[in-house]
């Protein structure tokens, strides 16, 4: 006996069920992407790269059906959560369409745009770059796209060298440019305060050594008066050590190799700061 799809075959077992295909044919998943400098710089903020996502896909007729957004995360890096979960639903066949508003949205490095696309093209899923007009389901497109992708990474080596450029001319002028600091110090507006409670710390801990109190009795010293270290742990002796050995309490910072005069103020003199060193 002949059987068809939701019709019983031989008598009294049940007809198979057919599992229904994901329907992607119309469905699109979009990215989005912003770094600091990027929004900083031009303005081609998350909303604004969504509604032009949104006015695509409606143009085109395609359900949007998610868009992945990435804030505040370079396109230098590869491993990033939004980028993740949309190529891990590009696999699942929740869409056949990745729209990007940019190459450079994708990402900043031509391999990684390449890879990304690949990836996707694997999975059965088109790319599309609006900005550019490009559609990688076509040999032209795929062409067009690694072009436009060196661009971006051109470009985007031309945005970091001028913001190396510019810590560089402020680190030659004695400025904060970012980074650790040590016991005594805040960050407060891109600017180095002084922690008073703390500076009055660093200024005996000098005080000490300048008169003949090692490192270890010092720390010892510390430990049992309750005094806690910047991450609220008790002292050491190599802390100490580093303490009397850092320039930065005598208000200068190292710079190609030589220690120049820096913007925040000196917890301890320069002669207070050599007496401990001959200590």
């Amino acid at each position: 006996m002949e059987t068809q799809e939701g019709v019983t075959g031989q008598e009294g077992a049940p007809a198979r069920a057919t599992v229904p295909a994901p329907q992607t044919s119309r469905q699109a998943g979009g990215y989005i992407r912003v770094s600091q400098e990027r929004a900083a710089r031009n303005g081609y903020g998350l909303a604004a790269q969504e509604a032009d996502i949104r006015k695509f896909t409606t143009y085109k007729g395609l359900e949007l059906i998610e868009v992945y957004r990435e804030e505040g995360v370079s396109g230098y890096r590869r491993d990033r959560p939004a980028l993740d979960r949309l190529l891990a639903d590009a696999k699942a066949r929740r869409f056949s369409v990745a729209v990007f508003p940019s190459i450079d949205r994708a990402g900043r490095s031509v391999k990684d745009v390449i890879e990304i696309d690949r990836t996707l093209r694997e999975h059965g899923v088109d790319t599309v770059f609006l900005r550019e007009g490009v559609d990688t389901s076509t040999a032209p497109g795929q062409l067009f796209r690694n072009i436009m992708a060196s661009m971006a990474e051109f470009e985007g080596r031309v945005i970091y060298e001028r913001l190396s450029k510019g810590k560089r001319q402020k680190a030659a002028q004695g400025g904060y440019v970012g980074g650790w600091l040590p016991y005594g110090y805040r960050n407060g507006d891109g600017r180095i305060n002084v922690v008073p409670e703390e500076a009055r710390v660093v200024k005996q801990v000098f005080r000490w050594h300048a008169e003949g109190r090692t490192p270890h009795r010092i720390a010892a010293r510390l430990n049992e008066q309750g005094v806690k270290t910047q991450k609220g742990g008790p002292w050491r002796a190599s802390t100490i050590q580093g303490m009397l050995g850092n320039r930065f309490y005598t208000g200068r910072v190292e710079f190609e190799g030589a220690f120049i005069r820096a913007r925040h103020d000196a917890i301890v003199s320069g002669a207070l700061f050599e007496a401990c060193r001959r200590a």
